[in-house]
């Protein structure tokens, strides 16, 4: 996971709260990330962007969002892992893409590994 320390917590506690469906509970850890301090404010708006939209995709239910139409077994996340790497190896991507698709793959890294 990108997010570290107390950060990492807040972003764990939106995850389950996401994927739970607490979406209460999911704006006040968004609130706790978006307040954090951090050396690259670029990142840190392209990240918190990424968790905006996987909020809002996940309150919407819209079945045409990434979020709620992509695949949760084991090998469609190894392969949307894949996806977002080459995606950010590719070029030199400015640090608000690179926090943007950062934020998807620990979203994808964590659903790997607690099989939510």
């Amino acid at each position: 996971m990108t997010a570290t320390g107390k950060t990492r917590e807040a972003v764990i506690v939106f995850f389950d709260a996401v994927i739970e469906r607490r979406f209460s509970d999911a704006d006040k850890a968004l609130e706790e990330i978006r307040n954090r301090k951090n050396t690259n404010p670029e990142f840190h708006e392209g990240y918190i962007k990424a968790l905006e939209g996987i909020l809002t995709s996940a309150r919407s239910g819209d079945e045409r969002d990434f979020l709620n139409k992509a695949s949760t077994t084991e090998e469609a996340l190894e392969k949307y892992s894949k996806d977002f790497r080459d995606i950010l190896q590719k070029g030199r991507p400015k640090p608000f893409d690179t926090g943007f698709f950062s934020a998807w793959l620990d979203l994808i890294h964590y659903r790997l590994a607690t099989k939510k």
